[in-house]
């Protein structure tokens, strides 16, 4: 009777031990799987994170890393050059698609800042008006600017993703067909790769000076863009 009871004891013993094992070993597996898929997500989130700042970190080498080496101007048409402040007549913003630019500006104020002679009866000095541009490629920047001796050389530059420049010499824009001349006149020729302008004053001795805008290549090649915008219209 008591090797019965013995027997039956031991049973019971093992039978405790294995189902601990057992239970031991699927809680185990199923910690080594939830921690490798874990591990996994993390890795892929390293992986991203480590794309998006090199992507950053080239952007950057781009546009902060780049010298004003006025040597590196390959199209010079003064002695020297000297950055300075530039302040237009008209706001640009672009929208989240960075495709459509709007135009903001006074119709009174551009009549009276360009000698326009437009008839403003009623408009308010300081009431703002919008005009849209649609483009067919994002618009990294905008940047506004002069060219030239007077205020006719304003004019409107849009960075394009690709690297290349479209333009708007608003006085031209305005005098010839008003409001509705604000559009863009397209792809200044010559230019591609460009990470950034300058608005500077062009010293030409002993003549006098007038203001410029430069332009800047991802390489720090610079281009005097007077010539080239005035080529262009």
């Amino acid at each position: 009777m008591e090797s019965k009871k013995s027997k039956t004891g031991l049973h019971v013993i093992v039978g405790i031990l294995l189902g601990i094992i057992i239970c031991g070993g699927v809680i185990y597996a199923a910690y080594s799987l939830d921690y490798l898929t874990f591990g996994q997500v993390e890795e892929n989130e390293k992986a991203k994170t480590n794309n998006d700042e090199n992507n950053e970190s080239e952007e950057n080498v781009d546009n902060n890393s780049l010298d004003f080496d006025t040597s590196k101007i390959v199209n010079s048409t003064a002695d020297s050059y000297e950055l300075q402040n530039y302040n237009g007549t008209i706001d640009v913003i672009l929208d989240e698609t960075r495709e459509i630019a709007t135009l903001s500006f006074n119709r009174k104020t551009l009549s009276d800042t360009y000698g326009l002679n437009w008839d403003t009866t009623g408009v308010v000095e300081g009431t703002v008006e919008e005009k849209t541009i649609t483009f067919t490629q994002g618009v990294k920047d905008v940047f506004v600017g002069g060219i030239g001796q007077d205020i006719s050389g304003d004019v409107i530059l849009f960075l394009m993703d690709d690297g290349t420049v479209e333009y708007i010499p608003v006085y031209k824009a305005l005098s010839s067909n008003g409001i509705d001349g604000l559009i863009s006149y397209g792809t200044l020729n010559d230019l591609k790769d460009v990470v950034k302008f300058y608005s500077v004053g062009a010293i030409r001795n002993p003549v006098g000076s007038s203001v410029t805008i430069l332009a800047q290549t991802k390489d720090g090649t610079l281009y005097d863009l007077n010539p080239i915008i005035n080529n262009a219209q």
